[in-house]
C-alpha cells in the first residue's frame, strides 16, 4: 500500500478540537499537499462513528488523521479505512470488528473513522482517522463497561502516542494495495473478531454478524435471514 508519508511531513499538535477537522483544513490549502498526517496529543471535540464523541484525555490517547492523497478518488474508499485497521491492530497487537473497530477481549481499544474530503481540485481525497486509548484507567459511565485501554489490557507494545503513530504509518506500506477486498482478505482474517457479534442496523432491528462479503460489506443474519449490510447502516451492540 503506498504510504501517505512519501515526501510529506507529520503535524504534531499539543491540542485541538479533532484531528479530522485539522487534516480537512490543511487539504483546503496549499500547504496541504505537504501533510500527510496530523497528530494531537489531547483532542477536545473528537468523533467516532454516527457522530458520537471520542474520549482523548491529554496524553492518555493517540489522536491521528490521516491524508491518503495517493488513494484520491479511490472507487471503495472504505477499503483505505480497513487496511488503517489493520495497520493499527497490528502495530498494537489487537483484535478486528468490522468495519473499523480495534478491540481486545470483548472490550473496544479504539476505532477507525473514514470520510472522504474534496480538495481544491476537487479530488475526493480518503482521510482515515485512529482512536486509540493509550494509558486511560476511567470513562463516562455511558462507555465504561465496554471501554479499555493498552495499559489496561497489558498489550505489548509502546504507550507513547508519537512512537505509535510512527509505527501505524510504517505498517501501511506493509499492506497490499487495497482495491479490493480480495486483496485484504488475507490479511484481515488473521485479525478478524467479527462474525457472532451482535449489531444494530439503522431501524433498530438486531442482527448478528457472520461474516464480511465480496465487497468489504457485512453478512449478517436478521431472524434467519442472510442480509448484505454496509458500514454506515449498522453499529455493533452489546454482546
Amino acid at each position: 500500500m503506498k504510504s501517505p508519508m512519501t515526501e510529506r511531513r507529520m503535524v504534531v499538535l499539543d491540542s485541538t478540537t479533532s484531528t479530522q477537522d485539522d487534516a480537512a483544513e490543511f487539504l483546503s490549502t496549499a500547504e496541504g499537499a505537504t501533510v500527510g498526517a496530523v497528530l494531537a496529543k489531547t483532542q477536545s471535540l473528537g468523533r467516532g462513528r454516527f457522530g458520537r464523541t471520542w474520549h482523548s484525555p491529554n496524553g492518555e490517547s493517540l489522536s491521528l488523521s490521516i491524508i491518503f492523497h495517493e488513494y484520491a478518488d479511490h472507487p471503495k474508499p472504505w477499503l483505505v479505512g480497513m487496511a488503517v485497521a489493520l495497520a493499527a491492530a497490528g502495530a498494537a497487537h489487537l483484535r478486528v470488528q468490522w468495519p473499523n473497530d480495534l478491540i481486545w477481549g470483548g472490550k473496544k481499544v479504539g476505532g477507525i473513522l473514514s470520510e472522504v474530503i474534496t480538495d481544491p481540485q476537487g479530488r475526493k481525497v480518503p482521510v482515515v482517522g485512529i482512536g486509540l486509548n493509550l494509558s486511560q484507567e476511567s470513562w463516562p459511565e455511558e462507555i465504561a463497561d465496554r471501554a479499555t485501554s493498552l495499559k489496561l489490557i497489558g498489550a505489548a507494545t509502546t504507550l507513547d502516542p508519537e512512537i505509535l503513530a510512527a509505527q501505524i504509518l510504517e505498517r501501511i506500506e506493509l499492506l497490499p494495495e487495497p482495491l479490493s477486498w480480495s486483496d485484504l482478505r488475507p490479511t484481515w482474517m488473521l485479525f478478524d473478531d467479527t462474525p457472532g457479534k451482535k449489531y444494530i442496523l439503522a431501524d433498530g432491528t438486531q442482527a448478528l454478524a457472520m461474516g464480511i462479503g465480496p465487497d468489504g460489506e457485512l453478512i449478517g443474519s436478521v431472524e434467519g435471514e442472510t442480509m448484505s449490510i454496509h458500514a454506515a447502516d449498522a453499529h455493533f451492540g452489546q454482546g
